[in-house]
């Protein structure tokens, strides 16, 4: 059965990484394609070049050297040293992004919303597939069904002692509470009553509640509970032996 489980995870996983693939290829095609555009449409400028080169070349050799011109000494000033700096800076790193950019098998800006894609993927993939636990503590130890609505019933004279448990333990423990209410007659021990079928809630109830009433026993629960609690599975009712709590 786990192994039954495990395939939709799996498949998912697989399908994920062929749709990633074949969105690369798919990227990679367009880029080469647009790389053989541009290479083309500047034939004629590679042209013109070459024979403004050859031209250059030839009056070169046919006239005498010039003496060369004393370079010109700059300004001074912070603003042209700082204009010539960024000049400098700009020449030597965006020739080298571009270099970069074009041996990159996509375009870079591709690349980041792939990247983008791949983390919300990873995000529904763990989640979503259930391959990593999401949060549980609303779910009963059957797994992934609500927990069931706990009643809260004073078994004793203690005026308040169902509200507090109520407030202080019962929603503490992450539970919803039904009825709070007295039960028909007094009660020494603190107990957890469930209907039929719900003997493990009644458990994982009795296991939340330890901390701070202590050990719980559970039974099923009997008519005049049953008729206190109304619709709720499990009522845990108060005894004498928690008569004290919360009163400091």
């Amino acid at each position: 059965m786990h192994v039954i489980k495990s395939i939709g995870p799996l498949l998912g996983i697989v399908a994920f990484a062929g749709l990633a693939f074949l969105a690369f290829l798919l990227f990679q095609q367009a880029r080469e394609i647009r790389r053989l555009r541009e290479w083309a449409g500047r034939a004629p400028e590679r042209a013109q070049e070459a024979a403004e080169a050859v031209q250059a070349a030839a009056e070169a050799s046919r006239s005498e050297p010039e003496a060369a011109e004393p370079a010109s000494t700059p300004a001074p000033g912070l603003r042209r040293r700082v204009e010539g700096a960024w000049v400098r800076v700009k020449g030597a790193v965006i020739p080298r992004l571009s270099a970069a950019d074009r041996r990159l098998p996509i375009d870079g800006r591709y690349l980041l919303a792939i990247a983008a894609v791949a983390l919300v993927a990873v995000g529904v993939v763990t989640s979503g597939f259930g391959l990593v636990g999401g949060n549980q503590d609303n779910s009963s130890p059957k797994g992934g069904s609500p927990r069931p609505t706990v009643a809260v019933l004073n078994g004793t004279s203690v005026t308040g002692l169902a509200d507090r448990v109520e407030k202080q333990v019962v929603k503490a423990a992450g539970y919803k509470a039904g009825q709070v209410t007295n039960t028909g007659s007094s009660v020494s021990n603190t107990v957890i009553m469930y209907v039929p079928g719900h003997r493990p809630d009644a458990e994982a109830l009795a296991k939340a509640v330890k901390p701070k009433l202590g050990k719980t026993s559970v039974q099923p629960i009997v008519g005049d509970v049953k008729a206190r609690a109304g619709s709720a599975a499990l009522a845990l009712t108060l005894g004498l032996d928690d008569s004290q709590f919360g009163s400091g």
